[in-house]
C-alpha cells in the first residue's frame, strides 16, 4: 500500500489548468504544552493508525500519512456521518491524476489538536485501509513522536521543543517541499539523493535515477516485480530491491528494502530527474523512535540495533 498525495481544484466543465487547491482549515493549538500519547494499531500494511472524533463522534482509526499533503475520509464515512458534499478536485497520487468528490470534514479532533474544517477528499475504506488519512494540513503545526518499541505516537506543538528523553537522538535537518519535510542530507552506496518521509506508505520507492545511479555501483540486490496499491485502488508496477545502507545525516539504515517504480509523486514534486526516495515504514522501523518537527524542519532518530525485517 502506498500513500503520498497532493490535491488541485477543478472547475467542473471549464477548460484550462486549474488553480491550486487550498483546503480551508483553522487549527487552534492545545491547551497544555505537555504531549498526549496515543497507542497506535498497525494496519496489515505495517502502517499507523490513530484514534480520532468528528463532530465529537468515533473514535475512528486515521492513517497518519506524512507523505500526504491533505487529509482525506472514507466514503463510507462520510455517508454515515451525513457529511456536506464539497467541490470537485483533482487528487494526484502515487499512481498518477484522478477526479474525486470532496466532503466538509468539520471538528476534527486528534488528541488535544482540533480542526475547525477541512474540505477532505472522499476515498473508499478498502484502498485507504482506514476510515481516513490525516495529512500535512493537520501536522503541520505538530511535533510528532513516534515511538516503535511502545508502539505509541505523542503529540505536542512544535513550540514545545526537543523530548528532554531522546538526548542520544541524531538530528537531521530537512527542507519544506508542499509541506513535506525532505531530507537532503542523506546518500545510499555513498551517493546523494534526496529523501521524503512517508508514513503513509508500507514500502520505501525510489526513483528511476536512483535506480540508475545504484546500478552502475552494482549495489542493488534485486528481488523481482511487484505491485503496490495506491488510496486510489489503482496499481503501480515496481521491482523490490534491497539497499546495502542508507544514510540519513549521521544515521545508517542498513538492508533497506525498496520498491523502485516510476511514480507520479517524483513528477509532481520535482524529484524525478535526480535520485529521490520516498521513506516509508519499511525503513522508519529501522529506528526505536523518530520524532517529526515539521514547524522547524527536523527529523530526530534514536538508533536501534536491529535491522527491520524485509516484508513479504
Amino acid at each position: 500500500m502506498i500513500g503520498a498525495w497532493m490535491l488541485a481544484a477543478m472547475a467542473v466543465g471549464k477548460p484550462g489548468p486549474a488553480p491550486r487547491f487550498e483546503a480551508v482549515t483553522e487549527l487552534s493549538a492545545p491547551a497544555s504544552s505537555v504531549p498526549d500519547t496515543l497507542v497506535f494499531v498497525r494496519d496489515k500494511y505495517r502502517r499507523m493508525t490513530v484514534p480520532v472524533t468528528l463532530a465529537g463522534k468515533g473514535p475512528y482509526r486515521f492513517l497518519v500519512d506524512t507523505g500526504s499533503d491533505r487529509s482525506a475520509i472514507s466514503r463510507e464515512l462520510a455517508a454515515a456521518l451525513l457529511l456536506p458534499p464539497g467541490p470537485r478536485a483533482r487528487l494526484h497520487s502515487a499512481t498518477g491524476e484522478s477526479g474525486v468528490g470532496l466532503a466538509v470534514m468539520s471538528g476534527l479532533k486528534l488528541s488535544r489538536t482540533a480542526i475547525e474544517r477541512i474540505d477532505a477528499p472522499l476515498l473508499d475504506a478498502a484502498d485507504i485501509g482506514a476510515d481516513g488519512i490525516l495529512g500535512i494540513d493537520a501536522l503541520r503545526a505538530e511535533h510528532l513522536s513516534f515511538d516503535f518499541v511502545k508502539r505509541t505516537v505523542s503529540i505536542a506543538t512544535a513550540e514545545r521543543g526537543p523530548e528532554v528523553d531522546d538526548r542520544d537522538a541524531i538530528v537531521v535537518r530537512a527542507r519544506r517541499r508542499d509541506g513535506r519535510l525532505v531530507i537532503t542530507d542523506a546518500a545510499a552506496e555513498d551517493r546523494h539523493l534526496s529523501v521524503v518521509v512517508d508514513t503513509g506508505s508500507q514500502y520505501s520507492i525510489g526513483n528511476d535515477a536512483l535506480r540508475r545511479a545504484l546500478e552502475q555501483r552494482g549495489a542493488l540486490d534485486l528481488r523481482g516485480p511487484i505491485e503496490l496499491v495506491s488510496v486510489t485502488g489503482a496499481i503501480l508496477r515496481g521491482e523490490l530491491a534491497v539497499i546495502r545502507d542508507l544514510r540519513l545525516g549521521g544515521s545508517t539504515i542498513r538492508g533497506l528494502a525498496i520498491v523502485f517504480a516510476d511514480a507520479h509523486t517524483f513528477r509532481q514534486l520535482g524529484l524525478d530527474r535526480r535520485p529521490a526516495m520516498l521513506l516509508g515504514m519499511s525503513g522508519l522501523e529501522s529506528f526505536d523512535r523518530v520524532s517529526i518537527d515539521f514547524a522547524n524542519r527536523k527529523l530526530r532518530l534514536v538508533v536501534s540495533n536491529d535491522a527491520p525485517p524485509i516484508p513479504d
